[in-house]
């Protein structure tokens, strides 16, 4: 008996991405099938509606860092999230994983940039863009990385940034920026911006990638910005922020909240009894928005003297709380499994939104690749 197309399409398309790499094996039809862009798109579409948290995390006594794939809690049905499909990486010099976009992991491993699919196991690295010559001779130098993708193109981008001062720490402000597009393989140059230092993490949404950092002139720090990228035009803005958002938020963290992006303060959830968030609700006018969340009564007993902070948001609209290390499970409605070879005291926690997904690193046709599943990735 042989299955409708149609129908075959319908069965796999739900399946998770493991099993379909384990079924190219099945014959050349399944295998021409999974690996058609097509079906990776109509697999793409269908794992978005069931997305996971990815949880990123360095481990300072082994100098390595791993990611883990985890369930999201659907609301109020008292499900426990489980932790599975364990990749360490070692030589990860970098504090952050960058971003998650459709499938694909940016992280800072050995000095390079490694974009990963964690549940096929492949991955590429891509060497740094040179400095220009010209301005080899440098007082300062700092390399700041992000990682994007164009829903319009379909493109996954990296920037990378890399701001100089000469002679001097108050000498000439220079800063360069390189794009490179998976599956070119070659960094361009782009212009059109302040020089600025990148502080934190970023977020990628609607083709947008945003960040905060410090504005500068001369070597000297000057006012705080909201940047964004547009990965498909390739070009920069610089957001104000507004004075009175200065006094709430001292050490921001940007989350995506309600389709915007927003501000929270990552070290105000363990003094305070409530949360203030700024988001910016009209992108084009600069229109910023003060909301205040209450935490809950018992919010001193769940974190007792740990360092928590939020994270960002879940597809139920609820805030998602991290603690900056493990020592002792602190979410009473959670249970994570698969951490025990771990070291209990983490540099970093990252939390993300991830979906799964048969793309790959180099956007190689899938077909071309050999794919295995290995417990870690060198």
């Amino acid at each position: 008996m042989i299955i409708p197309e149609d129908l075959l399409i319908e069965i796999l398309k739900r399946l998770p991405v493991k099993s379909l790499c384990q079924f190219t094996c099945v014959s050349t039809r399944w295998s021409s099938l999974i690996s058609d862009p097509y079906f990776i798109d109509l697999h793409l579409t269908h794992s978005a509606t069931r997305p996971k948290l990815l949880v990123g995390f360095h481990d300072l006594d082994d100098e390595c860092g791993g990611v883990f794939s985890v369930d999201q809690l659907e609301p109020h049905n008292g499900r426990t999230l489980i932790a599975t499909l364990p990749f360490s990486f070692h030589g990860w010099t970098g504090p952050f994983v960058l971003q998650s976009q459709q499938g694909l992991v940016s992280l800072e491993v050995g000095g390079h940039i490694q974009i990963t699919n964690p549940l096929t196991g492949m991955y590429a690295t891509f060497g740094l863009p040179r400095i220009t010559e010209r301005y080899a001779s440098f007082s300062y130098y700092q390399q700041m990385h992000s990682f994007g993708f164009d829903p319009v193109e379909r493109k996954h981008k990296v920037l990378s940034t890399r701001v100089i001062i000469m002679g001097g720490l108050d000498g000439r402000l220079i800063m360069e920026s390189w794009v490179l597009t998976l599956g070119t393989e070659k960094w361009r140059q782009v212009e059109g911006c302040a020089a600025h230092d990148k502080k934190g993490r970023e977020v990628c949404f609607d083709g947008v990638v945003y960040y905060m950092a410090w504005s500068r002139l001369h070597g000297v720090h000057g006012d705080d910005y909201l940047v964004a990228f547009d990965v498909r035009t390739e070009s920069f803005r610089m957001v104000t922020i507004p004075a009175e958002a200065h006094k709430d938020i001292h050490r921001a963290l940007l989350i995506k909240f309600e389709k915007h992006v927003a501000m929270v303060d990552r070290n105000k959830a363990l003094s305070c009894e409530e949360i203030i968030m700024w988001i910016l609700e009209d992108f084009d006018q600069e229109i910023w928005k003060k909301r205040v969340f209450s935490l809950p009564s018992y919010w001193k007993e769940i974190v007792a003297n740990r360092r928590v902070f939020p994270v960002g948001t879940v597809r139920s609209g609820e805030l998602l709380f991290a603690p900056q290390t493990l020592l002792k499970p602190v979410c009473m409605r959670s249970e994570i499994c698969g951490l025990d070879d771990v070291s209990p005291e983490f540099g970093v926690l990252t939390f993300l939104d991830h979906v799964e997904s048969l793309l790959s690193p180099r956007a190689i046709p899938f077909e071309e690749l050999s794919v295995d599943f290995p417990s870690k990735i060198h």
